[in-house]
Parts: C-alpha cells; structure tokens; sequence
C-alpha cells in the first residue's frame, strides 16, 4: 500500500520475507527503524502514522512497534509468523499486522497465543474504527523453537479466516465510542460464529447482512 504515500515508501526499510516468498519481497511487510532516520525523515514516518487513525485508504502503516530488541531480531521474529500451517494443514500466509486481522485476531487468540505472537515487542500499536490502540505485551517465558504457540490452532482459523467480513461489518456500523470499539471484534466474531452455527448465511454478503442489524 506504499503506493498511497510515497514519501514514507522513499525511507530505509527492512522487508520481512519468508524464503519462500523472496520472489514476492513487494508484497511483504517492511519495518523502518524510527531511531535511525534523521529528523526530517522520522517527521514523514510520524505524519503518516498520525494519518491512520481517520483515513479511509487501507493500512500502509500497519504498527508502531515498542521494542527492546534489535532491528534483526524483529525482522526475524515478524517473519516466522508469515507463514504456517492453514486449518487443513496447508501452507497459508497470514496478514496477522494489518489492522483490520488483528483487530479480529486479538479477540480470537488465546492470552499465551498473543504472547508468543507479539515476542520481542514490549508494545504494539495500531489504528483501527477511528481509534489509536495499544497493546502491552508481558514478558513470556522461553519456549522451544519448534513450538509455535503463537500460531493459530485449526479449529480457529474459521474464525480468522472471517477477517474480511468483519470489516465489512465495521464499515456498516455507525461511528462508535472507544468503548464500543473496544469490544466489536468479540460481538462481531460472536454474532459470526452464531449466523454460521445457525446456517442462517453461507457467503461473505449474507453474513454482513445477517450479522451487521444485531451489532446495530
């Protein structure tokens, strides 16, 4: 999405590339490391970011990022999370920054689950339904590498994979308080979860139909 801001896109940044998407670097996250930049530069990464909050573009920037670690660690970290095993065990890519998934996935995740996602970040903030959030992470304890509880488990990707449709939900609604904010992503994934259940919707337009007059 850097086509919308092509100052910001003109910045050092560092790409988030899984291997096996080297040849797809354009489309991956990249991280700019606000430290570095010289003052006029940090300006342009600080106006964008102040922009977020109300404009009706998608996300470029994704996050602000707290965190004691290094650049290379982050990098690293942000990647492995790429990339993983879908509900039926397939290879999926998961857009677990952009605000508008994790908005859904913070409602879906378990507390260890969030833990293990975030890692090395002591906080992580985002833009979303007109607000500013922050989410503090505490420290988690060591876990062994070939163990990603970070990771969705199967039986809630159904659940994420309705992203697309919550947002669509989000649009529909009227401007809500930070309050209501704050608790949409559950009502939303609760209300999902019961139209689904119920078998009264099956595609994307029936859902937000069904589901956006019971949030109202």
């Amino acid at each position: 999405m850097l086509i919308h801001t092509p100052d910001l896109a003109a910045l050092d940044m560092r790409p988030c590339t899984p291997r096996v998407l080297a040849h797809r670097e354009e489309l991956m996250p990249r991280l700019i490391d606000l430290a570095a930049l010289d003052p006029q530069d940090r300006h342009i990464a600080l106006e964008c970011w102040r922009e977020e909050v109300e404009t009706e573009r998608p996300p470029v920037v994704c996050a602000w990022l707290d965190t004691p670690a290094s650049v290379d660690t982050l990098v690293e970290h942000i990647t492995h999370y790429l990339i993983g095993p879908g509900a039926h065990g397939q290879s999926v890519f998961w857009r677990y920054y952009d605000p508008r998934v994790l908005s859904l996935t913070l409602a879906v995740l378990e507390p260890a689950q969030r833990r293990a996602l975030f890692g090395p970040v002591s906080a992580w903030q985002f833009a979303w339904a007109g607000y500013r959030w922050s989410i503090a992470v505490p420290e988690a304890k060591a876990e062994p590498d070939d163990q990603p509880d970070g990771w969705p488990r199967p039986d809630q990707w159904p659940r994420l994979n309705r992203s697309e449709v919550a947002e669509q939900v989000r649009q529909r609604l009227p401007a809500l308080t930070v309050n209501q904010a704050a608790h949409l992503p559950a009502a939303i994934d609760q209300a999902l979860l019961h139209a689904v259940e119920s078998h009264d919707a099956t595609n994307t337009d029936a859902l937000v139909e069904q589901v956006v007059p019971r949030l109202q």
